[in-house]
């Protein structure tokens, strides 16, 4: 990866549900790579806080012993960021707010990983009925995340294109490299919303490169949101990998980067105290 500066500061370990990997393992790799900015942001998801299939509550309190020990190991090597990722704070919100208040990260991502309908994105009916609801659902429910806004960053934004086929006026897309940017077009009121909320509110965009892992042909964000974004005066943007393995740490970050610098940017974000600090990429 050369002397490119590398930051990853959305990584899930074995402290998230779906996480299989120990967190020193993560850390160790990504130093190997050249990461010089690394954050765990273990999965908070508030629509399954308490129902007994995970235990959030234990794993969100090894979370801040678990930073200490990387930020000591790595200290004067790479920047350890404490984080956490919050699905679905709506659907809780006292539980949301409680946690806050409890934990001083210094990156949050906010998400939406359901709706109201769909507890799964990928079992949803491939029928245009459950197509266009849940892709209204999700966008409203994104607004909803934003305009509460307590949170960094707005998490993988074309999520839900891992999953879902886009009916447009000239047809349905069902080619996953097609699907964001007809998303785009045909949500543009809503997502013109979300991303203009953003920008008022000082809530940074992510660009999550798994999307070029999961055959999207781009991060997500894709390039026409981020294009969008910075028209619309947005300036802050944070990457990361989504990691839930060691050996997705850091993948595709630096073709994200190049993305950013091809549409403008010439800095990325990262928070401390959840305050931002800009990072020159060029």
């Amino acid at each position: 990866m050369g002397n490119e500066v590398l930051i990853d500061i959305h990584n899930h370990s074995n402290l998230s549900s779906d996480g299989s990997d120990e967190p020193m393992d993560m850390a160790a790799r990504a130093y190997e790579l050249g990461v010089s900015h690394f954050a765990l942001t273990d999965h908070i998801e508030l629509d399954e806080f308490g129902d007994g299939e995970w235990d959030y509550r234990a794993a969100i309190d090894k979370s801040r012993p678990t930073f200490e020990r990387l930020r000591d190991e790595f200290d004067g090597r790479m920047k350890i960021y404490y984080g956490a990722e919050i699905g679905q704070p709506l659907y809780d919100l006292p539980t949301a707010e409680e946690i806050l208040a409890e934990h001083d990260y210094d990156f949050v991502l906010g998400s939406v990983h359901r709706t109201e309908h769909y507890e799964h994105m990928s079992r949803i009916p491939d029928t245009e009925f459950d197509r266009r609801r849940v892709l209204s659902e999700y966008f409203d429910e994104m607004l909803k995340l934003v305009e509460w806004g307590r949170f960094c960053s707005l998490a993988h934004i074309t999520f839900l294109m891992r999953f879902v086929s886009i009916d447009t006026p000239s047809g349905l897309v069902t080619d996953k490299d097609k699907r964001c940017n007809a998303v785009f077009e045909v949500y543009r009121p809503i997502i013109d919303k979300i991303l203009e909320t953003i920008v008022k509110k000082d809530i940074a965009l992510e660009v999550n490169s798994s999307g070029y892992r999961r055959g999207l042909g781009e991060p997500m964000a894709g390039a026409a949101f981020i294009k969008r974004y910075r028209e619309l005066g947005g300036r802050m943007i944070t990457v990361g990998s989504d990691a839930h393995q060691t050996c997705d740490v850091a993948a595709d970050i630096p073709e994200s980067l190049a993305l950013l610098r091809e549409l403008g940017f010439n800095e990325v974000c990262v928070f401390e105290k959840r305050e931002p600090r800009f990072i020159k990429i060029d």
